[in-house]
Parts: C-alpha cells; structure tokens; sequence
C-alpha cells in the first residue's frame, strides 16, 4: 500500500499494524492542532467582525423552518411562505430541496430569540472543525507540517467559504461535515477501526442531508479505498467488495433522514419548476469562471504550474479563447478569458492527477466536480462550490510545497484572499443591512401607530419585515383601504402592485452611492445567484436599492 501516499512520508503509510496505527495517531495528535493553530485565527478575525450582520438571501428559510421545527419536528418544509414569485405562495415544500440539516441546528437560535450573532458564531466554529479536518487530511494524504498548516490557511481565507460562514445557510456545513468524512475514511483505512468508518459514514450522511448534491462525493471517495496506489490496476478495483460499508453506512444515514422528513407529493431533490436544461449553458458558464475569479484555485495554479502544465490542455484553451474573442464584441473578452482560463485549469489538473496516477490528486479533481450536479438547476451560484474548497487548498498545496519561494507564494495567496474575502464582507453586509434598516424605517412606525402593514418580498426584507410586525402579502388576498405596502426593488415581486387596488407611493428609502456590490443584476454582481451576475464583488456607483411603502385608497 506505498503507493497511496508520497515516498517521502512512509510514516503515514497505510498499515494493519497496531504498532503502525499507534504510531500515526501519536503524530496526527501533536501536529493537527498546532499546525490548524494559524488557519482557525485567521478566519476568526476576517469573520468575528461581521457577528452582527443582518440575515439575508435564504437565510430566513433556514430560520422559518427552524420555528417550524418546535412545532413539528419531522415537518419543517410545512411552513408556509412566500418566496421567489408573487403567486407561489404555499408549503415550502413545493418550492425548496431538502437541506434541511441547518434548519435542525438553527433550532437553539430561534430559541433563544434568534440573534444574529448567535447564528454567525455558530458558522465559524463549524468552519473551525471543517479547517481542522482538512489539516487532518492533509497529513493523513502525507504532507508534511508545512503543507498541512498551508491548505488550512488556503481554506480559511477563501472568499467564497468567508462569505458563506457569515450567513445561516448550509454550505459551510455541508464543506465540513464532507471533508470530515473523508479525514474518519482515510483514518479508517489507515487504522482500521470500526469507530473510525462509523464515524465516516454518519460525517458524510449528514453532509447530504445539508446538502443534496454532496452525495457525489461517495462515488469519488471510492477512488480512496483502493489498496494499490495504481489508479488503473483491475485488481485494486475488484478488493473494494469488502471495503463499502462506510459508503453504504452514509446512503442509509442520508436516506432515512431524506425519508423521516419528506413531505406528501414533494422530492429531495428541487421542484420541477426550477429545473431546465435551458439553464446549463449559463451554469456551465458561470462553474468554469468562478475557478479564476472566486475560487483560489484558477490563478494560484497558472502560476504554480506554468510551464509545466500539459500541453494537452492549451489546445482546446487556445482554440476556445481565440473564438470567443473573434466572435464577441470586446466587452466580453475577460470573460470569456477567465471563463478559458478555469476550463484550462480542470483540465491540466485531471491530466496531472492521471498521469501521476496518485488516488489523492484523481479524488480531489473528481472532488471539484460536484457542483456540477446543479448544471440544470435555475442558477450555480459560487456558494456550491464551497462544498469543494478543501480539495481546493490541498490541490493549490500539491503543487506548492515544491515552489521555490513557497513561503512567500502562500504568503501572497493568502494575502490577496483575505483581501477579496474581505471586500465581499464588508458589501455583503451593507446588503443585508438594507433589509433590516427599511424594515426599521417603513414598517415598525406605521405598525407601532396600530396601522396594517403587509410586505411582498423575499431575503432578510421578509425576516425583518415580520420582526417589526408586518404581515406577508398571500396569494390572492387584498389590502383594506388605508393600509400599507411595503417592498424592496431587488427583492419584491414586480406584479404585486398590478393585481392590488389603486395605491400612492408615500415613502420611499434608497441605498446609493458608490461602493462594492454583491447583489445586483446591473453591476454583474451575483454572489448567491448567477443569475444577478458571475462576480462575487462588483464596483457600483448608482443607486443600489430603493424600497417603497405605498397607501391603499
């Protein structure tokens, strides 16, 4: 079993010696820790500062379900909600998957009056157990202390990962609890402990019930339970019949809890509504693009790699790049570029793992595969390939840690993601911050007057609009005369006003001026929908949102 991991660590190679298995945890406990020591400050300080930040996007969901939760535990897609069009109103089953996992952990922050910072500092130390565990891994895949402590950094200051932790959606969940499966299955093969595989099984069970498309990731950890390092060895393949119970273990986990909470008539997987193979060229787009601009994979291996990249892989780069730009207007040549770029990078990538024919670099390529599964989902935003980011840094530190100047490259990496991740927050925040502060200013005055206010719009508007007392806007009901309506441009329902009485407009509240943009279809920025736009972070210098309260008569 040499073959699956590098020659230079033969001390965690993998053995059926109690000796050995001693040996390896001796070591994997004096040095995960310490060496996670740097990565869990990091993303402590990028994300401590933003403990406050409003919810928004689809964090009210996740927060609805949990209150449905107390009521009704195995029913929390009951809940009824308005959500993405005017008229869909209705049980959140018929329009959401089933991810339901973060609503079961967001239960104790309802309960004790659901505070934002409750929520947040949850995320971060999910995100903690999820750094620790990539360190893990990469000692276990036999990197020295050096490549271990790096892929911990890598993975705590990407910006895709510090964006999602600041929220109460499931990604971060989901990237930890997979890449806590994977470490407890490498530890299982090394060690050979039952507890290790049971361990595994529930890690990665779980990260499908927070995620549904994480269940890909069984099908590439079969890649890890070959004995012989030999990607293309037929007998390596043919001894896995007596390896799959961990796998099978993590399907009848995510199966029952997929089973106990689906509703009557409803899937796990998303309405049929929103899906449509009319939506895969743009997806297609967007997953290649985000390797170069969002995620730190893109450019870190352009320049890692340089000169030894495959030539294989320039071919159909050139060929597509050189197209591209002679058929499009100009404005469309860095995306189209960047676009080229990522595709170039995936394949120079599958080509190095097959020519090296080393499990641990086929299974981190197959592990950047997994978004894929949402090519005909209604959007890919960058969000779904945080489940990914951990193969990301241990890729990024393959190819590093035989860098020349490797400390001052991570230094670098390190450094420009911090930066990007924290221009994000900071946009992000004043985002989310729009819905609680119109909340403030249109809504709770007319309510605490003993005036009726109705709302018709999703994200945190809606949250904060029930907070200070509003009421939803359901489908085919009709305000009174003299009471209100309260929306949000980006986040309202542009028919709404259509199929109401007659209204006056008599207050508005706009967000302008210029800065960073996550959310806006004008400016490209589309940090949770490509739909928006194919950046996380866009300069903006017009107005970004403007909500209204209009006056029924």
């Amino acid at each position: 079993m040499k073959a699956f991991l590098p020659r230079s660590m033969a001390g965690l190679q993998l053995s059926d010696s109690a000796e050995m298995s001693l040996k390896v945890k001796d070591q994997l406990q004096k040095r995960v820790l310490p060496s996670s020591l740097p990565a869990l400050i990091l993303s402590a300080a990028c994300l401590l500062p933003y403990l406050s930040k409003p919810f928004t996007i689809d964090d009210p969901l996740f927060l609805q379900e949990a209150q449905h939760i107390r009521v009704s535990p195995l029913h929390p897609m009951l809940t009824q909600i308005c959500w993405n069009i005017d008229n869909s109103c209705g049980p959140l089953a018929g329009t959401a998957p089933n991810n339901l996992l973060m609503s079961y952990l967001l239960v104790p922050v309802v309960a004790s009056g659901a505070h934002e910072w409750l929520a947040h500092l949850m995320q971060i130390l999910i995100l903690g157990a999820g750094i620790i565990a990539t360190v893990s891994l990469a000692f276990r895949f036999g990197f020295n202390t050096f490549g271990a402590c790096a892929a911990g950094l890598i993975l705590a200051a990407s910006p895709p990962v510090l964006a999602m932790a600041s929220t109460a959606m499931p990604d971060v969940l989901a990237m930890s609890l997979g890449v806590i499966g994977v470490e407890r299955l490498i530890a299982w093969r090394q060690q050979g402990k039952s507890i290790d595989g049971v361990f595994c099984a529930l890690a990665l069970g779980l990260a499908g019930f927070a995620r549904l498309h994480m269940v890909l990731l069984w099908a590439c950890c079969v890649v890890l339970l070959r004995d012989n390092g030999r990607i293309l060895n037929v007998k390596g393949w043919l001894a896995l019949k007596t390896r799959w119970w961990p796998l099978a273990g993590s399907a009848l986990i995510c199966g029952i809890a997929l089973v106990l909470t689906r509703e009557p008539g409803s899937t796990a997987g998303p309405s049929q509504h929103w899906v449509s193979a009319s939506f895969v060229r743009l997806n297609i787009w967007s997953y290649f693009f985000y390797w170069t601009l969002a995620m730190p994979l893109g450019l870190a291996w352009l320049v890692l790699r340089n000169r030894r990249m495959n030539l294989l892989a320039l071919v159909p780069f050139c060929g597509f790049a050189i197209w591209k730009i002679l058929t499009h207007p100009f404005p469309n040549v860095w995306k189209t570029l960047c676009f080229a770029l990522g595709a170039l990078v995936l394949v120079d990538i599958f080509l190095w793992a097959f020519q090296t024919l080393e499990q641990r670099r086929l299974f981190c390529a197959l592990w950047l595969l997994i978004p894929l599964a949402a090519l005909e989902y209604v959007h890919l935003p960058v969000k779904y390939l945080v489940p990914c980011a951990p193969a990301v840094a241990l890729l990024v530190v393959d190819v590093l840690q035989t860098a020349r100047w490797r400390n001052a490259t991570l230094g670098v990496i390190v450094a420009a993601e911090v930066i990007w991740g924290s221009m994000v927050l900071q946009a992000d925040a004043k985002f989310a911050e729009m819905g609680r502060d119109a909340a403030a200013r249109l809504i709770k005055p007319h309510v605490a007057a003993g005036e009726r206010v109705w709302f018709a719009s999703q994200w945190g508007f809606q949250w904060y609009a029930l907070k200070a007392g509003a009421r939803p806007l359901w489908t085919n009901q009709m305000p009174a005369r003299g009471d209100y309506l309260a929306r949000g441009e980006i986040e309202g329902y542009t028919e709404t006003l259509k199929r109401l009485p007659p209204a006056t407009l008599v207050e508005t509240y706009t967000v302008a001026g210029p800065g960073g943009r996550t959310m806006s279809r004008k400016d490209n920025a589309g940090l949770y929908s490509n739909a928006s736009g194919q950046l996380m972070w866009a300069w903006g210098t017009d107005t970004w949102n403007r909500y209204e309260l209009w006056r029924f008569h």
